[in-house]
């Protein structure tokens, strides 16, 4: 049924959507537990632009039992402007895998600019305790580590 419901959603008109649509799609998106249907539903509001979104795709990015599936969220949200969300992109970088980690370095990376001091330096208090844990649990710094990405972003914040 699962597949059958995900092509129903690939069917989408994007460009036909209304805002009543999106919301639709918002309540949808926070409900299923279809990861093909999530992903999908956040690209397509990457590719409308669809700020309301922003906050759930993250919150969805944190909520247990998806740590192993949020790549794709993670990935959509490079298509927004998200300035106001520098301190969440840091706990992604800090708390989730290689792939989630990499996409939101660079999100901090592309907006970096954009970042205020106050939320540069709430980061780098963030990541410098990050850096601190995952000294002591002795993890590796080998280039796609967890320290590894802590540490670039130390750098590319400093």
């Amino acid at each position: 049924m699962n597949t059958e419901i995900y092509r129903v959603f690939k069917a989408i008109n994007i460009d036909s959507l209304c805002k009543d649509d999106m919301d639709e799609l918002l309540r949808f998106f926070l409900v299923t537990r279809n990861d093909l249907i999530r992903n999908h539903i956040a690209f397509i509001f990457a590719d409308l632009q669809y700020e309301k979104a922003v906050p759930y795709i993250l919150k969805k990015i944190n909520e247990k039992g998806l740590a192993q599936t949020n790549g794709s969220l993670v990935f959509s949200l490079t298509s927004f402007d998200m300035s106001k969300y520098f301190i969440q992109l840091v706990q992604i970088v800090c708390n989730h895998e290689y792939e989630p980690r990499l996409m939101a370095y660079d999100i901090i990376q592309k907006h970096i600019s954009s970042m205020s001091l106050l939320d540069r330096n709430k980061s780098i208090m963030m990541l410098e305790e990050r850096r601190r844990e995952l000294e002591e649990m002795g993890e590796e710094m080998g280039e796609n580590g967890a320290l590894h990405f802590v540490e670039k972003t130390i750098e590319l914040l400093s």
